[in-house]
């Protein structure tokens, strides 16, 4: 039976590398969430300062359609890092598969290397006790003829 620790442990890295990369997939997305709230904050803003000022009330509908521009970008943005996620996730899930796989496999191994050895002892000291006593009792058997 051929050990499988050096594939468990290649297996164990791309499961952590794979949960490196959507890390850092998460942490887009929360940069990108966060980016989204300040867009909204300064959608805002302008609109409260548009509401004192003439002048900026004439620029807020130019501002309104960049601004929805914006959000539409801002959403397609979210959705397309919501898929990577999604797809990093499934990546993740499948290589921790892969690797319970082989562990799984290696544990069946060890018992039954574990099984095998001590069936050997027990032959061993079975055939130990079986010595003993056929000396024993040869050695008591000549001494009654």
């Amino acid at each position: 039976m051929k050990d499988l620790k050096p594939i468990i442990r290649l297996n164990q890295r791309s499961v952590d590398e794979r949960r490196r990369h959507l890390g850092e997939l998460q942490r887009a997305e929360e940069r990108l969430l966060a980016d989204i709230a300040a867009f909204e904050v300064q959608v805002e803003q302008e609109r409260a300062v548009a509401a004192t000022d003439l002048n900026l009330a004439r620029a807020l509908p130019a501002f309104l359609t960049h601004a929805k521009q914006r959000r539409e970008q801002f959403q397609h943005a979210q959705a397309m890092m919501r898929q990577e996620i999604a797809k990093a996730e499934e990546m993740v899930a499948d290589a921790f598969r892969e690797l319970k796989k082989f562990e799984q496999v290696q544990e069946q191994r060890d018992l039954a290397a574990k099984q095998a050895r001590r069936y050997r002892e027990t032959q061993m000291f079975d055939e130990v006790a079986s010595i003993r006593f056929s000396r024993q009792h040869g050695d008591g058997s000549e001494d009654q003829t």
